[in-house]
C-alpha cells in the first residue's frame, strides 16, 4: 500500500523519483525530502488513518515510514526516533512496515522492518553509493545498475519454494531479514536484532482455563488493535479455523465485515465451510472465481507485483481475491495467516514423526527432512539441472544452514517449539506475508495477518507444547479457545488447506502458458534445466515414489514462475511487462 526508498552519498537527487515510479501502483502521490549527502522518499495513498502523511523533515534528519505500526501513532514516521532511541517502545514494536531515519547530526542511516516481516527492505552499495528500497524493481531502477542473477539463490529458490535468507536472485542485492535495525555508518554496515522469539513456558498453562483465557485476549487484542478506524474492513475466508477465527474477533471488535473467499468451482475444498461460517456470523460473503483460465492473461503482472519469484500455487488466486475486495471498495483486509505456525499447525505432524522415527530407515538429519517437506526439487538436482548449472550452485550446505539456527536453536528446548521457530522464520516471515502483501498491496489494499502478532507469538512460547499438538490435534488451544463461537464442523473437522488445483490447471488452462515458459526453446535459451524431466512433467508424469498428483503440478507452477521472472527482472530490468487485469 505504499513504499519506501533512499540513498547515502553523493547521488543524483532524482533517483528518488526513478524509484519511486518504479513502484506506483503503491500509491496515489509521493513525497521526497534531501539532505546533506542523504535523500529519503515515500509513495503512499492519500487519508489512510494510521499511515505517515509524507517524508517527516526536521532540519537535516528524514523519516519514512511505509506502513503502520502498533501500538498505533498518528504519524509512525514523526515518532521514528523516538522509538529507535526508546529500548522500552523497541521491546513491543509491533505492525507491518518498512522504515528508514537518516540522523544528519550524526551522518548515519537506520532502516528496519517489521517483527515478522509483512513489509521488506533491500539494500544495495552500486557506485560509492548506498540504497534502499521496499522492492527490488526499485533497486533496479537506479542508474547504471546491473542486474545479473545469483544462481546459487535460485538454487535455494528451487528448494523453498521462495528465495530464503538475505541473498535475492540478483548479486549484490541484500535483503534485511524481519525483526531487524540495520545501521550505516561511515561506510559500515551493522545489523541487530529488536525482535526474537523464545521459550518460556509456564507450567501454569498446561490447564486448559487458563490457557484458553489467555489465548482468547491476545487474540482478540491483535485484531482490535490492528483497526485504524475504518468502518468497514474485508475478511479473506476460507472457512478453515484461523480465518474464521479472526471473523469471530473482528465481530466482537464492532467493525462491519465483508467476507471474500475463493471458488475452484469442482475442486473446491472448503467452499460449503465458508458459508457456515459467514453464516453464523452474519456477514456478506462474495466467492472469487479462480481457474487456471483466469490466470492466463494475468500471470506476467501478477509476476512483477510479486517482485521475488514464489512456488506456491496460491499467488495467483490471492492477486484475483484482492483485486475483488479493492473492486468492492475496500482498503484495508484480515485474514487468518499465522495459525499454523503459532499453534503446531498440521504441517507439524510430519516432522515429528520424522523426528520420532529417525535412524530406523536412514540418517537423515532433521535439517534435511524439513528441506524434504517443501516438495519441490530437493536431492533432484540431477535429474533438473544442466551441467553447466550444477557446477556453480556450490556444496550443498547453505540451505542447512538456512534452518540450523532455529532447528537447533538455543531459543527454544522442546522439538515442537524448533519447528515452530523454522515456520514463522522461513515459512511465515519469508513465504507467507511478503506474498500476501505484494497481493494486496498492488491492488491498493492494506492486508493485516492479526495472528502473526508479537504479544500473541510471545505468549505462544510460554505454552507447553501438549497445549498445540495434543496427540494427533493440532492447534489444540486455538480450538478450544473458538469451540463457543463457531460452529462443532468448523472447529474439529481434519484439516484440509486451501487446496489449489493447481496440477488440472497446468494440463489444462494454463498448458499454452507452460509452453511458452518451459518448452523446448525457452529451456535452450535460459541453460539452467534439463528438457527431458520437465517435459515428463509437463505430460503429467513424476517420479516413480511420488504418489500425489498435486506436486505435479506445484513443481511446474515453481519452475514456471522462475522462468517468468527471469524475463521481467533480468531481461526486461524490472520493467512492468503490461497485461494488468
Amino acid at each position: 500500500m505504499s513504499a519506501i526508498a533512499g540513498y547515502v552519498g553523493n547521488a543524483d537527487p532524482a533517483v528518488l523519483d526513478k524509484m519511486l515510479n518504479a513502484v506506483a501502483y503503491r500509491g496515489d502521490r509521493s513525497d521526497t525530502a534531501h539532505a546533506n549527502g542523504a535523500g529519503i522518499g515515500y509513495r503512499m495513498w492519500s487519508g489512510r488513518p494510521g499511515k505517515s502523511s509524507g517524508v517527516h523533515q526536521n532540519g537535516d534528519s528524514l523519516c519514512a515510514v511505509s506502513g503502520s505500526v502498533v501500538p498505533r501513532v498518528d504519524s509512525p514516521a514523526s515518532e521514528l526516533p523516538a522509538i529507535l532511541n526508546d529500548p522500552a517502545r523497541l521491546a513491543r514494536l509491533d505492525g507491518n512496515f518498512a522504515a528508514a531515519w537518516w540522523d544528519g547530526d550524526r551522518k548515519r542511516l537506520s532502516f528496519l522492518r517489521d517483527p515478522f516481516g509483512v513489509r521488506t527492505l533491500y539494500y544495495v552499495e552500486h557506485a560509492g553509493v548506498f540504497y534502499f528500497a521496499s522492492e527490488l524493481k526499485q533497486i533496479l531502477a537506479i542508474p547504471g545498475f546491473r542486474n545479473e542473477p545469483d544462481l546459487v539463490a535460485i538454487h535455494k529458490y528451487l528448494t523453498f519454494s521462495f528465495v530464503p535468507g538475505e541473498d535475492v536472485p540478483i548479486k549484490g542485492v541484500k535483503r534485511l531479514l524481519p525483526g531487524r535495525i540495520a545501521v550505516w555508518q561511515d561506510g559500515k554496515l551493522s545489523i541487530t536484532p529488536y525482535f526474537a522469539l523464545r521459550e518460556k513456558i509456564d507450567p501454569e498453562l498446561a490447564v486448559r482455563k487458563p490457557a484458553v483465557k489467555l489465548v482468547r485476549r491476545l487474540c482478540r487484542e491483535a485484531v482490535t488493535k490492528r483497526l485504524n478506524g475504518e468502518s468497514e474492513v474485508g475478511l479473506f475466508l476460507s472457512g478453515g479455523l484461523d480465518s474464521s477465527g479472526v471473523g469471530v474477533w473482528l465481530k466482537q471488535a464492532g467493525v462491519n465485515v465483508k467476507a471474500f473467499s475463493l471458488d475452484f468451482g469442482k475442486a473446491s475444498v472448503e467452499r460449503d465451510q465458508a458459508k457456515i461460517v459467514a453464516e453464523t456470523l452474519g456477514i456478506p460473503l462474495t466467492f472469487v472465481k479462480a481457474g487456471g483460465e483466469d490466470l492466463v492473461p494475468v500471470i506476467m503482472d501478477l509476476v512483477w507485483k510479486l517482485d521475488l519469484p514464489f512456488g506456491d500455487a496460491v499467488t495467483g488466486p490471492q492477486y484475483l481475491m484482492a483485486r475483488a475486495a479493492r473492486q468492492a471498495g475496500l482498503s484495508a483486509v484480515f485474514n487468518g495467516e499465522g495459525g499454523d505456525q503459532l499453534f503446531g499447525g498440521w504441517t507439524s505432524k510430519p516432522m515429528i514423526s520424522a523426528q520420532l522415527y529417525a535412524g530406523l530407515y536412514g540418517e537423515d538429519s532433521r535439517e534435511q527432512n524439513y528441506l524434504r517437506s517443501y516438495h519441490r526439487f530437493y536431492n533432484l538436482e540431477d535429474r533438473l539441472y544442466t551441467p553447466e548449472f550444477l557446477a556453480q550452485i556450490g556444496p550443498p550446505g547453505p540451505r542447512r544452514a538456512l534452518l540450523a539456527p532455529y532447528l537447533r536453536s538455543e531459543n527454544a528446548t522442546t522439538f515442537l517449539n524448533r519447528i515452530r521457530l523454522a515456520d514463522i522464520s522461513l515459512k511465515g516471515s519469508q513465504n507467507i506475508l511478503p506474498r500476501m502483501d505484494r497481493t494486496s498491496q498492488c491492488w491498493g489494499l492494506d492486508v493485516r495477518a492479526p495472528l502473526f502478532d508479537r504479544a500473541l507469538a510471545e505468549a505462544s512460547f510460554t505454552l507447553p507444547p501438549q497445549m498445540k499438538l495434543h496427540g494427533a490435534c493440532e492447534k489444540y488451544v486455538l480450538k478450544l479457545a473458538l469451540q463457543k463461537y463457531l460452529p462443532r464442523e468448523i472447529v474439529w473437522r481434519r484439516k484440509f488447506g486451501m487446496s489449489v488445483p493447481i496440477t488440472d490447471w497446468a494440463l489444462g488452462p494454463l498448458a499454452g502458458v507452460l509452453e511458452d515458459l518451459l518448452g523446448p526453446v525457452s529451456l535452450k535459451r535460459r541453460g539452467l534445466f534439463r528438457p527431458e524431466y520437465i517435459a515428463e512433467l509437463r505430460a503429467g508424469h513424476d517420479q516413480p515414489n511420488e504418489i500425489r498428483r498435486r506436486r505435479i503440478g506445484e513443481r511446474l507452477w515453481t519452475l514456471a514462475m522462475l522462468e517468468a521472472w527471469f524475463r521481467v527482472f533480468i531481461d526486461g530490468k524490472g520493467v512492468s511487462p503490461g497485461g494488468s487485469a
